[in-house]
C-alpha cells in the first residue's frame, strides 16, 4: 500500500464552512512550507509538521 502524498489535519472548530478551504489556500502560498511527505497539523496559533513513514 502506498502512503499518502501528504496529510493536512485542521485541529480546530471552524467558524464558517469556508474557513478550512481558505486556510488551506493560505498554507499552499506560504514560502518555505512543504506539504508533500508530511503530516501537517494546523491549529489557530501554530502549524506543526512531522514526516510521514
Amino acid at each position: 500500500m502506498r502512503s499518502p502524498i501528504g496529510i493536512v489535519y485542521f485541529r480546530y472548530q471552524p467558524l464558517t464552512p469556508e474557513e478550512p478551504g481558505e486556510n488551506l489556500l493560505s498554507l499552499l502560498s506560504l514560502e518555505g512550507l512543504s506539504l508533500p511527505g508530511r503530516f501537517t497539523v494546523v491549529e489557530r496559533s501554530q502549524i506543526r509538521q512531522r514526516p510521514l513513514p
